[in-house]
């Protein structure tokens, strides 16, 4: 097993919303600007500033920010009961020099651009948007022991019936994680440990909105990760992990994992919308 580590107008009447790439890969470029991110650091509290006040921008009024780990959660609300969490996490693995693009930025980029463009009224389940703190592990402990900590912050507060902005767990009806998934040769197998059936909304999803009808870059299956998933499956929530854990030459993860060649030299907003055009449609469609 691997580890992974203006305000919006609303759309023209009949249109549907589009994810918007260009905009996303600005999202990840202005993080990659702060530098590093890790856990409590001072980058880290520029990062939550970016991300509340995007949030903000795109009409989410009360982002909350969650303590001891700095977690933020934001409710699009549904018309149906319950609550899909949608995440990303926002650190980074604490490397000099490390900004990590990829892993770290393109999740927030592509969950800050579904805030914008998820309906403000969803015909489901409400979606909770969680960008998570503390994904990576500090030093070299293990991924095991020390890594997902704000996730499983997370998954404690449900379990409680719902503490600092985290809905009750009984409510939580899925989860789906976005994480490294800016890789310019983009490849999303389905993680082993991931509910088949929310990945197969998602390859449906890239097959409709592809002219050959091809769901790529939902292809395939790969061996399980630890990622920020890992906490919900464990407290019995079915749970996705779209990742590419296969970044930069050689066997996965790949050489540019956790090196400072996760840059923007190696990223590219073509990607983020392969996977957010798809997460559009296919989070709409989870009950």
């Amino acid at each position: 097993m691997a580890v992974g580590c203006g305000q919006r107008g609303e759309p023209d009447a009949g249109s549907a919303p589009r994810f918007d790439a260009a905009r996303a890969f600005r999202d990840l470029r202005a993080q990659v600007r702060i530098g590093p991110r890790p856990a409590g650091s001072s980058g880290s509290a520029r990062e939550l500033r970016f991300i509340v006040h995007s949030l903000r921008e795109a009409g989410i009024d009360h982002p909350w920010v969650q303590r001891p780990h700095r977690n933020v959660v934001a409710r699009i609300p549904g018309s149906g009961p319950g609550v899909v969490v949608v995440g990303a996490h926002h650190d980074t693995k604490d490397i000099p020099g490390f900004v990590g693009a990829n892993d770290g930025a393109s999740g927030v980029a592509v969950l800050l651009e579904l805030a914008r463009e998820l309906p403000r009224r969803l015909p489901g389940p409400s979606i909770e948007l969680a960008f998570f703190d503390a994904e990576e592990a500090r030093e070299d402990r293990p991924f095991d022991l020390d890594g997902a900590r704000g996730s499983d912050q997370f998954i404690r507060y449900a379990r409680a019936g719902g503490i600092q902005g985290t809905p009750p767990l009984r409510l939580i009806r899925a989860m789906v994680l976005f994480d490294m998934v800016a890789d310019c040769h983009l490849r999303i197998p389905r993680e082993e440990s991931s509910d088949p059936g929310l990945y197969g909304l998602f390859s449906r999803a890239a097959g409709s909105l592809s002219p050959s009808g091809s769901s790529a870059p939902f292809l395939g299956v790969a061996p399980a990760v630890l990622d920020d998933h890992s906490p919900f499956l464990g407290a019995g929530v079915r749970a996705l992990d779209v990742i590419d854990f296969d970044y930069g030459p050689g066997p996965s993860p790949g050489a540019w994992w956790h090196t400072r060649n996760d840059d923007l030299r190696h990223v590219c907003a073509k990607s983020l919308g392969a996977v957010g055009d798809p997460a559009l449609e296919a989070l709409q469609r989870i009950r």
